[in-house]
């Protein structure tokens, strides 16, 4: 009898087993791009399944991510740090394809997976990428939640006309 996924998650966690460990997929996508980059750092190249379930061929690559800030923050950024030092320098000509003038933002997915299961991802988060640096061999990517709740209703609450705010402050 298999267990769900939060038992096996909750099992992962607690008993931190020797023969499992997380496995990061990320992809990155653009409508300038020639197709969406599925990397992650195993040493070769295999498959997963999306949320989805369609299958992503993803590519093997030095990478590191790292979530910045600290967990009682809500606006939670993400810093991945790809290896570009490839002869052909694809990812860097990929990424320059994107007009800079343009709004349309990078979009980076983070899957975590189990290592016995690669068919359903454990967690899953969209995000936008807000910055790229460069460095000798390595790309840089900064990448946040999309803000959805930006938009404001330019209503001023001052303690002249809400006096009764004094009392909460």
């Amino acid at each position: 009898m298999s267990l769900d996924i939060e038992a096996r998650l909750r099992e992962f966690l607690a008993s931190a087993p020797q023969t499992k460990y997380m496995i990061e997929v990320i992809s990155i996508a653009h409508s300038s791009l020639t197709q969406t980059y599925h990397l992650w750092k195993e040493p070769t190249s295999g498959a997963v399944v999306d949320e989805n379930s369609n299958t992503l061929v993803v590519q093997s690559t030095n990478l590191n991510v790292a979530l910045a800030g600290t967990p009682d923050n809500l606006d939670q950024k993400f810093n991945v740090s790809i290896d570009t030092t490839d002869a052909d320098n694809v990812l860097r000509k990929e990424l320059d394809r994107i007009a800079l003038g343009t709004t349309e933002k990078i979009i980076l997915t983070y899957r975590a997976y189990l290592s016995d299961d690669l068919t359903e991802p454990q967690a899953v988060q969209r995000l936008q990428v807000e910055s790229i640096t460069y460095t000798r061999g390595v790309a840089s990517l900064s990448a946040v939640a999309p803000k959805l709740n930006v938009t404001r209703t330019g209503e001023l609450y001052t303690f002249s006309r809400f006096p009764m705010l004094r009392g909460f402050l």
